[in-house]
């Protein structure tokens, strides 16, 4: 019984990824960031505060005024 070998080919394929580091950043992307930032900032705000209505009993007229009502 002979042993036969085969051989496995694969080829590349070349791809161009345009990251960050390639090319300089726009207004659009600053925009686009300065966004992101502000509404996760906000929803982190919204989080906190309705974290702090479920879990606490005693301040929940007060945490929802200041949060809330504003």
């Amino acid at each position: 019984m002979t042993k036969t070998s085969t051989k496995k080919i694969v080829s590349n394929t070349k791809r161009t990824i345009v990251t960050a580091g390639n090319r300089t950043p726009t207004t659009m992307d600053n925009f686009k960031s300065a966004l992101l930032v502000v509404s996760l900032l906000a929803n982190a705000f919204i989080l906190v505060g309705w974290l702090a209505i479920r879990l606490t009993t005693q301040y929940d007229l007060q945490v929802a005024t200041f949060l809330f009502v504003r």
